[in-house]
Parts: structure tokens; sequence; C-alpha cells
């Protein structure tokens, strides 16, 4: 490839890397702010759960304080009824006789004394006690009783109980314009209560003192329910009233308890009662934990509502009356059962936070818990990034690296196979030009007596050591003629060495890779053995050993061998097989087993265990190869092969097939077993192969053996005992069809290697004219004269613009004598060139490439073979050569023998005077 355009093919792979770079920016950009959207959404979704869950723990806490509060309000009125009944019995047990009643009082320092214990258990403002009077009877002489033991009382201050209207009962005005005026009550009537009585407030702690309360409203018609009820023989009744506003203090919500008097010695006899008094807010103040704050209570009961909130230290104060909550707090609603529950009245209470009950930072918790979040996240997210960046740095660097390595691989490939192309064709025109010097000098000193001898010598490439026949006036020139063949023989299997190395190493890269690809059809596993063992009788002939082949079938109990001895015959016991022919022969006789997979990759395989074991094995020893048909082993991958397989005739699962070669070497101790498929191991390599090898045969071949779903092993008892290398592969065959069925003449069932790109005209095609190109004059100059030695005529072209030009005019050559062929004769005598039945193409050319010159050619119609020459061994340049119309791609260096096999693929019967 010249300079320029392999500068312009580095500055587009640059382009396209610099535009995969920015595509790859642009995915880690967007990435990295997917990434933190999703924190940003963490973040969102953790102040949702983080204030609900704040908000949960608040309402437990709200929950846990009101059922307190509650419980604590319950136990306070139980309190309040039982100092009620403790108070009445008291008086039941001083004044015992209904004959000591209205009349009845103690001291009033006795009196406190007797309270205050009570004030102290519930929710208690004030008690006292309530004498029923009943008018014109003891209400005059009650007013008279009470207001002078008031007067001789010392414990009472003076002018106790003396209201604005003087020294007597007194009763509040509920008429409309007059309410709440005092005046003096003596008839008992009211206009809500069927019952005439007089009830003063007479003995009590502080207020209202010989206030009738009958004549209250609430108040008397809790007393009517009393009465009503003790009538009915109900004993230890209570009464409480709806709100009512308390004579000291009318601004606090207040309720009051009555509880029945009644005489020990006159129990069915009703004699007053006793009266409770308790304010809510004091109520409720005590009810409350010290800790509770930030609630409001909704109080209601059949008339009214009033609410009252707390706030820090249990300060109970009244909002007011009516429902005053927040309604943002609607939420938190916490209601209870009704409680002081009778048939006049009934209390409920309703709690609400209010913002003082939730801190100030109840939405800065959540918030601060889910920037933390996020936080956390974002910094995860900048670790992530830069571990991102220094791994990729990193995998860069590797890349880096495995890239120069492979292209420093394809480098030295391309420019390695190219010289020994040249190598390769040259030694190959100096052997077969000095064998038929060494044939010709022969013949013509003794013609008769060694012309059979010398068509077998010749056929096996003659060697110093079986020279000694040859007798001529020039035996010494001759000789020493035949020891430069035998020189340029081992030239050229050090150059098919080197070549055989760079394959290692390309099929290592695509393994390594994992970019091989295998091409997968019904091959036949005996044709395939055959073409791989074959060109391994010489080498086992120069080396000394014999290579037997052993064919065993499940179904036969006998098994074919094949014995070639060390000077290069068959031999056995029973028959006598004279050359690899025979082989063949028997084979073709077992296709019935095919493998699926690529014929090539597989023969690789093979001939890699065959050569090892040829190469380690000592002289006068034998190698052995046997195979072995499995009919159960590996079904289920065998039908996986098939599921991939679309073949036009109906196959099915054969099992497998195992092919082992012995070898008579040194052995491998059992700690190497286990590291010999490993890539670039190689025991004793100075010893065994004097430095030489790669060390990957085995391991290229295990990697090509499990592309094929088969396996790959090694045997060994120990040093000096040998080796046994066995390959196992799942194996089908075709299903058996009747015998009036078509069926295809093609028993391996491979489809013909003919390239779909172009198809012939006609059917057999001898090759006579070739049209080499190539911009290296040494190979063209030697590939030309290979061909012109087994009878080609060749053209040459140095590059695609002259293979153009030298086409064009064979075209108009033909389509000239096409013209002639159908006019008169004319004296017209012009020379008509032969058409060209075969070009091979260079790939890297100047000016025009060779996939490019192939298009093109195809364009102007040339329907000739083209094969594609190159040294460049992937498989992308070898599939652009096909696309673009070439019919095969050779690999270089070129050898005669490959060329053939490959024309013989396209139904090719000759090549110059070589038959095919």
């Amino acid at each position: 490839m010249m300079t320029g355009e392999r500068c312009e093919k580095i500055s587009v792979q640059l382009h396209q890397r610099k535009f995969q770079g920015i595509q790859h920016n642009w995915r880690k950009i967007l990435c990295h702010l997917f990434l933190i959207f999703c924190s940003a959404l963490c973040g969102f979704i953790a102040y949702r759960f983080l204030f609900k869950f704040i908000r949960s723990n608040y309402l437990n806490q709200l929950k846990i304080l009101t059922n307190q509060i509650q419980s604590s309000l319950d136990e306070g009125l139980t309190h309040n009824l039982l100092a009620s009944q403790s108070l009445a019995e008291t008086f039941n047990v001083y004044c015992p006789s209904y004959s000591n009643w209205p009349q009845c009082s103690i001291p009033r320092l006795d009196f406190m004394k007797l309270i205050r214990p009570l004030l102290l258990i519930g929710f208690l403002k004030d008690i006292s006690i309530v004498p029923i009077l009943y008018p014109n009877d003891t209400a005059s002489s009650f007013e008279e009783y009470a207001f002078r033991m008031f007067e001789a009382d010392k414990g009472y201050p003076k002018n106790y109980g003396v209201s604005s209207i003087g020294s007597v009962i007194y009763s509040l005005n509920t008429s409309k314009g007059f309410p709440g005026v005092k005046y003096h009550d003596t008839t008992g009537e009211t206009s809500f209560s069927k019952f005439k009585i007089i009830t003063p407030n007479f003995l009590c702690a502080s207020c209202a003192v010989m206030c009738n309360l009958h004549s209250v409203h609430n108040r008397g018609i809790a007393l009517d329910s009393i009465i009503d009820a003790f009538a009915n023989g109900q004993r230890n009744v209570s009464t409480v009233t709806t709100f009512v506003q308390a004579f000291e203090d009318k601004s606090r919500p207040a309720s009051a308890n009555f509880y029945p008097i009644a005489p020990s010695q006159s129990s069915s006899i009703l004699v007053g009662f006793v009266r409770v008094l308790q304010y809510w807010d004091e109520a409720f103040k005590k009810a409350s934990p010290m800790s509770a704050q930030g609630i409001d209570f909704i109080l209601s009961d059949s008339k009214s509502t009033y609410t009252f909130t707390i706030t820090q230290g249990r300060k109970v104060s009244l909002k007011g009356e009516g429902d005053l909550h927040d309604v943002k707090f609607e939420s938190y609603r916490l209601s209870y059962p009704p409680f002081c529950s009778d048939e006049y009245s009934a209390y409920t209470v309703i709690y609400y936070p209010n913002s003082a009950f939730f801190p100030r930072d109840i939405y800065l918790q959540p918030l601060v818990g889910s920037i933390t979040i996020v936080l956390v996240l974002l910094l995860l997210e900048l670790v992530f990034a830069v571990y991102s960046y220094y791994l990729e740095r990193q995998l860069q660097q590797k890349q880096e690296a495995l890239d120069s390595k492979r292209s420093f691989v394809r480098f030295i490939s391309h420019e390695i196979r190219t010289p020994l192309n040249t190598v390769c064709l040259g030694l190959k025109v100096l052997q077969d030009e000095a064998n038929a010097t060494v044939a010709e000098s022969v013949l013509e000193a003794e013609p008769a007596a060694v012309t059979a001898r010398l068509e077998l010598e010749v056929a096996h490439e003659v060697n110093a050591e079986d020279s000694d026949w040859i007798v001529s006036a020039d035996s010494m020139l001759l000789e020493e003629v035949v020891n430069w063949i035998g020189f340029m023989k081992d030239i050229e299997e050090s150059a098919n060495n080197a070549v055989e190395v760079l394959n290692e190493l390309m099929s290592y890269d695509k393994i390594e890779m994992k970019t091989m690809q295998i091409e997968k059809e019904p091959v036949a596993i005996w044709d395939l053995l055959a073409s791989s063992i074959k060109p391994f009788y010489i080498q086992a002939k120069e080396r000394g050993l014999q290579l037997k082949v052993q064919l065993e079938e499940s179904s036969h109990e006998e098994s074919l061998e094949l014995v070639l001895d060390r000077s290069g015959r068959g031999s056995d016991a029973n028959r006598v097989i004279e050359s690899a022919a025979v082989l063949e022969e028997r084979l073709h006789g077992l296709q019935h087993l095919m493998v699926v997979g690529d014929s090539v990759r597989l023969t690789q395989v093979f001939r890699n265990v065959i050569s090892n074991a040829l190469k380690f094995s000592y002289p006068g020893t034998d190698v052995i190869v046997r195979t072995k048909w499995l009919p159960d082993r590996m079904e289920s991958i065998g039908a996986e092969l098939l599921e991939e397989l679309k073949s036009s005739r109906p196959m099915k699962v054969a099992g497998s097939l195992r092919v082992d070669v012995q070898d008579s070497g040194p052995g491998l101790p059992p700690e190497n077993l286990q590291h010999l498929f490993k890539e670039g191991v190689q025991f004793d390599a100075n010893k065994l192969q004097a430095g030489g090898g790669s060390g990957l045969g085995l391991w290229i071949a295990k990697g090509i053996v499990h592309l094929h779903g088969g396996e790959i092993s090694a045997f060994s008892r120990g040093r000096d005992t040998g080796a046994t290398f066995s390959v196992e592969l799942p194996v089908v065959q075709y299903v058996e069809q009747d015998s009036n069925e078509p069926h295809s003449e093609n028993l391996g069932g491979c489809e013909d290697p003919v390239s779909e790109v172009h198809i012939f005209p006609f059917g057999k095609l001898a090759v006579q004219n070739v049209l080499v190109v190539d911009d290296a004059a040494t190979n063209r100059k030697m590939m030309c004269r290979v061909l012109r030695n087994i009878g080609c005529k060749c053209s040459e072209a140095y590059d695609g613009t002259e293979c153009l030009e030298i086409m064009r005019g064979r075209l108009q050559s033909s389509l000239s004598e096409t013209v002639a062929s159908n006019c008169p004769a004319s004296d017209d005598e012009s020379v008509v060139e032969a058409p060209i039945d075969l070009i091979l193409m260079d790939s890297e050319m100047p000016i025009m490439k060779g996939p490019e010159t192939v298009a093109e050619l195809r364009r102007m119609g040339v329907n000739c073979l083209i094969f594609g020459c190159t040294g460049n061994v992937l498989q992308s340049d070898h599939d652009h050569f096909t696309t673009n119309g070439a019919d095969f791609v050779l690999t270089k260096p070129l050898s005669l023998e490959r060329l053939s096999e490959t024309l013989k693929s396209f139904h090719c019967v000759s090549i110059g005077d070589r038959i095919l």
C-alpha cells in the first residue's frame, strides 16, 4: 500500500474513532445526568417518605397523649362522683332521720375539714349541701335558721349569705327582659319544672350561698331528673348538667354534678343533694401530662361547643365558643366515645394538634434527611464517575495495547506473507526446473533402464540419499543438483513453518477476541480425515515412522488398519494397501456420518494434532490415528447444531465420533497435562522442539473444537510412554429415503463452494490463459514462471487500471472474433487474442485496489474466474473481495497445489497441462 493511501485510511479511522468517542462521551454525559436525576427523584421520594414517617410518629405521640388525657379525664370524673357519694353518706349518718332535715348543719370549720380532701382527689372547684324546701312550709323557717347559724358560727365571715336583696333565699329571674335578676322566691315555681321546690345552696366552700339552684334552668332540669329517678327507686343516681356559667366566673365553661341525699333511717325520702362544681379548663389541665402541648380540645354537649387549647407547661386556656381548631390539621382528628352520658346530657371531646404541637423544624427534618440522601447518592455517583473514568482509562490503555498488538500482528503478517510469497513461488520454480533437469539428464544417459524408477522418484521429490542409482557422464553434477533440491525442500519447509506460525497468531487473535467465525455446514467426516491425514505420509516416511490409521464402526466388529511403513509402502498381515488413495476409497464407504461445522477449521485441528504426534515421536516407532463411532454420545449438542443448520434433506443425530492420535514420544507427567491446552504452553521447548513452535497450536485447536460443540483432551501414563490426544465431535447423518424418492448425489452433504456472486455460462473449464495482477514485480514474475512451467499462458498487469485496459482489449478482440465468424471471409487477418480464463488479483495496489478493480471488471461484463490474492488474513478483507465480485480469495503465500484444489472445486478439469 502506498504511503498516501495508508495515511488516508488512517485519517478515516481517526475520524471514525473521534466520532465514536464523541458518541461515547455523550452517552456518558447522559448517563451521569440520568443518575443525577435519579438522585433528585430519590431525594424527593425520601422527603415524602420521611415527612410521612415523622408525621406518623407525631400522630402516634398525639394518640398516646390524648389517650392519657382521656383516661385521666374519665378517672377524674369518677373521683367527682365518689366525692359526692362520700359527702352524701357522711350527712346521711350525721343527720340520720328525716326530722333532722332541712335544718341539718355542722360547724363551718368541720365542714371545710370534711370537703378539703374531697377537693383534691377530682376536678372539684366547689362542693355543697343543697336541702329541699317546700313553699309555705319549711322555706321561711329555714331562712331564719340558716342566717342565725351563719351569724352564730364564727367560722363564717360577716354577712355571709346576705345577697343584694337581703338575708333571704333568692332565685334568678330567667324571664325575657330581666335575665339574671335576683328576687325572693317563696313559691318554688318555674316555667320548666313540674316540681314546686326550693333548693338553696346551703353549706358550701365559697360561692352562691342561699341561691335557689332549682330556679336556674339547666340546674333545675338536672335536679328534676334525679327526683324522677329517685321516685322510681333509683337511689344511687347522679346527673351532670350541660354547660353552666359559674356564679363567681361566668367566662369559664363549667358543669355541675348532683347526687341525692337520703337519711339512713329514712332512705326512701329524698331530703337534699350534694352539688359538685367543676371548671372544664381545670379538668383538662389536671388530666393532661406535663409533656402535652399544642393540642386543641373541642368539648361539646347537646347544646354548646367550646374549644380549649393547651400550651407548654400544661397551661389550658379557652379559645372561645364553637369549633375553632386549625383546619389544616383536620387529618389528625382524634375522637372518643361520649362521657358523662345520661338522659339529660352527654359530653364529647375531639382532639386536634395545632402548630405548637409540631416542632418548627418538622419540615426541615425530612428536608435535611432527603438532602443528605441526595448528597450521599451524588457522592456515590461521583465515586462511580471517578471509578468509571479510571476503569475506562485502564480499559482504554489495555485496548490500545491490544489494538497495537493486533495491528502489529496484522502488519507483520501482511508484510511477511508478501515476501514469503515470492520465496515460496521461487522455490517452487527452482524445484520444478531442477527436477526437470535431473529427469532430462537421466533419460539422456540411460533412458530405457531408469524410466520407471525415475517416475516414482520424481513423484516423491528426489533427494540425495536415493540418488545412488543415477549413472551418467555428469553424475557428480547431477548429485550436486539433487543436493540443491534437498536444500530447497528444507528452505520451503522452513518458509511453510513461518506461514504456519503466522496463521496460528491470527487464529489466536480471533479466538482471544471471540471473533472467529465458522461456516456451519454438513461435512463428511471421513473425507475430512482422509484429506487431513494424506499430506503426512511423506513426512512420516522422512522421519522414519509408521503411520497407522485404524477405522472402527460400532456396527462392525472388524476394523480397517492402514499401515504406512518407513519405506513409504503400506503393508498388513491380510492385505497390502499401496497408496493413500486406497485409504480415501475405504473412507468413502463410511460417508453416512457428517459433522456440522467448518471443514477448513477442523482440518486445521486434525493436522495440528497429527503434526505434533509426528514431531515428537521417536524414529522407528508408530503413530496411530484411531477413530471410533459412539452413537449414544453428544445427542443434545447434535440436536442443537441441527436446529441451526438449514438443509434441504432431513437429517438426524448420530452420536459422536472420537479421533485418537497416539504417538510414541516423550509423554507427559500429570502436572503438565493440566496446563497442556493453555495459550503459549510449551514443555522443554529447547530440548524437544529446538526452540521452535509458538505454543498456540493446541490452544487454538481447543477453541475451534469448542466452537463445534466438541471436546479435546490428552492422556499420558508419564514420561517416555507416549501420549494420546482425543478429539470428539458430534456427528449427524441424512435420514434414509425410499428408492423412489429423489436424492442428492453429493454424499458428503457439502454444497458447491462456487461463489454466488458469479455464475458461469458453461460447465467444465480448462484454465489455460491466466492474468496475474500484482504491483510487486517479483510476485508477478514468480507466479507466471510457476504457471508457465505447467503449460499456462500468462499475462501481467501492474495495477488495477492496467488490468482494466488489458481486459477491455480482450473483450473487444473477442467481440471482433464473433463478428468475423458471422461475416464473409476477408483479406484482413488481424491477430485475435485468446480470452482470459483466470485472473489472480492482488488486493493492495496503487491507483486502484483489487476489490474495486474486480467490481469494475464485473460491470464490464467479465465473467471469467477471478481469485483474490492478499496477505491480509482478516475475514473482513476476504468478505470485501467477494462482495465486489471475486469468486474466491487465496491467502499469500500462494501455492500451485492450493490453487489447483480451489480450481477443482469450481469444476475446472485442468490448469495448463496439469489435469485436476
